[in-house]
């Protein structure tokens, strides 16, 4: 009887662990970035809005990756980047783990992407 109840208890413990990190692995960040998107027929003001998560620590017992990016471009495209690295206080921005398509600065704020309609820069603030 007391091998089971050790057994529940356990149990119980390992479940509550699981989902805490499952509930705490991602912090979630919003954004809009104002700036101008580079085409191959010109450049234009645009905004854009991304979704940063940044994955916690424990996270990279099973991924190589520190979080991925979100973009949204009102009424032209949404576009996900899965793999993100960070280096010092920049966020490198990747479609696959080989293949770079832009930078965040956690510091200035200052966003530079390759989009499925061109090339983007800007500055971005925190929304909620």
């Amino acid at each position: 009887m007391k091998l089971v109840k050790h057994f529940g208890a356990l149990l119980f413990a390992v479940i509550v662990t699981f989902l805490y990190a499952l509930n705490f692995s991602v912090k979630l960040s919003n954004f809009e970035c104002t700036g101008k998107i580079l085409s191959s027929e010109n450049t234009e003001p645009i905004t854009v809005y991304i979704i940063l998560e940044e994955y916690r620590w424990w996270v990279g017992l099973w991924s190589d990756s520190d979080g991925n990016v979100k973009l949204e471009i009102p009424n032209k495209t949404v576009d996900y980047y899965s793999h993100v690295i960070k280096v010092g206080s920049q966020l490198q921005i990747y479609n696959k783990p080989s293949e770079m398509k832009g930078n965040f600065s956690m510091l200035s704020k200052v966003l530079s992407l390759k989009t499925p309609i061109g090339f983007f820069d800007g500055k971005c603030v925190g929304i909620n």
